[in-house]
């Protein structure tokens, strides 16, 4: 029995192909995933690349460690894509590791 409105009714949507109830975690789940990215995460890919070279040739660590977390943290989309579903707990731990890599890459411009 249903508690919604009959004339709202969207019981295809509620079941799955077996007739049972879905969970409200895979009703609420977003419907499109984002594929690609956009040109102003293209365009700081590069930024963050040319960052990355420039302090490889200079050989100044913060801009090398910002160039590299940067771009690890926009390949963290691509790891779910690749691996599947192993790739899915993998890319929390490599955004986190960017993220911390970030914050070490500015500790160490400012406080050294």
């Amino acid at each position: 029995m249903s508690y919604h409105y009959r004339w709202f009714s969207h019981d295809e949507e509620l079941t799955d192909e077996l007739g049972r109830r879905r969970s409200r975690a895979v009703l609420d789940a977003p419907r499109a995933v984002r594929q690609g990215y956009t040109r102003g995460e293209v365009i700081s890919m590069v930024l963050a690349a040319i960052v990355l070279v420039y302090g490889l040739c200079t050989f100044v660590v913060p801009f090398v460690m910002f160039g590299a977390s940067f771009l690890l943290y926009e390949t963290h989309r691509l790891l779910p894509l690749v691996l599947g579903s192993v790739g899915v707990p993998l890319a929390g731990g490599v955004r986190a590791f960017s993220l911390v890599t970030l914050f070490g890459a500015v500790a160490l411009l400012l406080f050294f």
